[in-house]
């Protein structure tokens, strides 16, 4: 008996020495669990967002907008702004989102001397006046603004296609962005 339970203690004590402990998340883990996000992820929210603001427009004569940059709380554009919008203008000039629509989008350099010219800044709100002259001097139907809110817990992204005829808000669309360390440090920077 004594033989046996020298044995058996012998065989525990050589499994746990070749047995490594190891405290810190598995590579599988981490990679599965990833807390950073990276280009395809924005790349996916911003043709989520753009595939639901313009799925039920059939209905209006939108041939080319105006894509302006995001803004935050402050009514400012941050990196995080800019960064997003230029994804929105990629992902609306996917044919394949539409069946047989088309979208042109006016070019940045365009919309900044625009707004330069108007005395405008990128913002969320525009009246219906500044919304038509700029509508009108970009020669677009319609004009995406948006806005970025830093919740806490995650950070919202929400975009309104506005006819530049009526000001009215023709569509609107919300995605949520995983808040990473990355995505507030582009929220803050100016």
């Amino acid at each position: 008996m004594n033989t046996r339970k020298f044995l058996y203690l012998l065989m525990l004590a050589f499994f746990i020495s070749g047995c490594e402990v190891r405290l810190a998340p598995s590579h599988f883990w981490s990679k599965l669990f990833r807390t950073q996000t990276d280009s395809n992820y924005y790349k996916g929210k911003s043709a989520d967002l753009v595939k639901s603001l313009t799925e039920d427009i059939a209905e209006y004569e939108i041939n080319k907008v105006t894509v302006m940059d995001l803004v935050d709380e402050e009514n400012k554009a941050p990196i995080l702004g800019e960064y997003f919008a230029s994804r929105i203008v990629e992902a609306i000039t996917k044919k394949y989102f539409f069946q047989d629509k088309i979208f042109r989008v006016a070019q940045k350099g365009e919309v900044n001397a625009v707004l330069e010219h108007l005395n405008l800044k990128p913002s969320y709100l525009y009246n219906k006046e500044e919304i038509r002259l700029m509508g009108k001097a970009l020669n677009s139907q319609a004009i995406i603004t948006g806005r970025i809110t830093d919740l806490g817990t995650n950070i919202d992204v929400h975009l309104t296609l506005t006819d530049v005829m009526s000001g009215e808000v023709i569509a609107s669309a919300t995605e949520h962005l995983t808040r990473t360390k990355f995505a507030v440090e582009m929220l803050r920077q100016h």
